[in-house]
């Protein structure tokens, strides 16, 4: 069994962006930046986005802020889903952690949601 809340702060801290090292990174950074991508993502429903470019160029922090601003507008915090993929060996692991996350949904009466996978 996955632990869903090891990367999902906001799912259990009222002040996420003070535990978040992504989010604290990026506060601590100077100067601080904002994407204008970060304006153009659609989190209607039902969407697909996909952002993709090389290492290091800050699309874990964009993915941040986003999840920031979406709280910010009154998303449930239990609705937005994060998970760094790195350390799955094969899309077997991510099915699992997909479903896992799934019946956390169901369990929470979670009609939509806002799944982002970083890799």
């Amino acid at each position: 069994m996955v632990d869903l809340s090891a990367q999902n702060y906001w799912w259990t801290e009222s002040d996420w962006t003070t535990v978040d090292p992504d989010y604290v990174k990026w506060l601590e950074s100077s100067p601080r930046w904002e994407p204008r991508l970060l304006n153009q993502i659609d989190a209607a429903s039902p969407s697909l986005n996909f952002l993709f470019g090389p290492r290091q160029t800050g699309k874990t922090t964009l993915m941040k802020l986003f999840i920031k601003r979406l709280l910010d507008k009154g998303v449930r915090p239990e609705a937005i889903f994060y998970y760094r993929c790195d350390e799955l060996a094969d899309f077997k692991e991510l099915d699992q952690v997909l479903r896992e996350y799934l019946r956390f949904r169901n369990a929470k009466a979670i009609e939509s949601s806002i799944i982002i996978l970083d890799k």
